[in-house]
């Protein structure tokens, strides 16, 4: 089945994924036994920030371009890529190499699904929703790099898009909700502190 893509190293190994998982549990975690796209919680890290960004399928061009040299900033010379829904007859987690070409096939085979990608211990962590969003968390001088712009830019167009929805459509509160706990919660955190993102009740 790894013939199926040129950049991407599929696991389907149980332990594998799992030790995966476990390093990726120290900054993102869903909530109860599994791991649902409904279920997201972030645990804080000492000097680390965490920004949400409107986003498509993922990465735009111009975002594969910035995450790369944020990647490549970062000495980290692959990329871990986990799944964050159950998928059926697809790869719970993949690993590819820090190249413009991997990250574009990424993005084009697991843009429509939930996936979260870190490299190192995790040195920096990005989640990809289906709600047209990303959270990109890890120290300010990575995240600023990838977004090539100053935090408070990201927040306003995450904002923006919050009230684009109707009060009627539950995208509009969930969106408010990552916004108001990312902006004026999580900077006020201890590191180890655990702030629920999704669900939201």
């Amino acid at each position: 089945m790894s013939e199926e893509w040129k950049f991407l190293k599929p696991i389907f190994n149980n332990e594998e994924v799992t030790k995966l998982r476990e390093t990726l549990n120290k900054v993102v975690i869903g909530s109860g036994s599994t791991v649902e796209p409904s279920k997201l919680n972030i645990i804080k890290q000492a000097n680390w920030i965490s920004i949400p960004t409107e986003s498509g399928d993922h990465f735009s061009e111009e975002d594969e371009i910035q995450l790369l040299q944020a990647v490549l900033e970062n000495r980290n010379q692959e990329i871990i890529a986990i799944a964050f829904e159950p998928l059926k007859a697809f790869p719970p987690a993949f690993v590819f190499p820090a190249t413009a070409e991997a990250l574009a096939e990424f993005n084009h085979e697991c843009g429509h699904f939930w996936f979260v990608l870190y490299a190192g211990e995790p040195d920096w962590v990005i989640i990809c929703t289906k709600l047209d969003f990303l959270i990109i968390t890890g120290k300010h001088s990575f995240v600023k790099q990838f977004l090539g712009c100053e935090i408070q830019e990201p927040f306003a167009d995450f904002y923006e898009l919050a009230l684009s929805y109707s009060d009627d459509e539950p995208e509009k509160k969930s969106l408010l909700h990552v916004y108001n706990l990312l902006l004026c919660e999580y900077p006020k955190m201890n590191p180890g502190e655990i702030i629920q993102l999704l669900p939201v009740w």
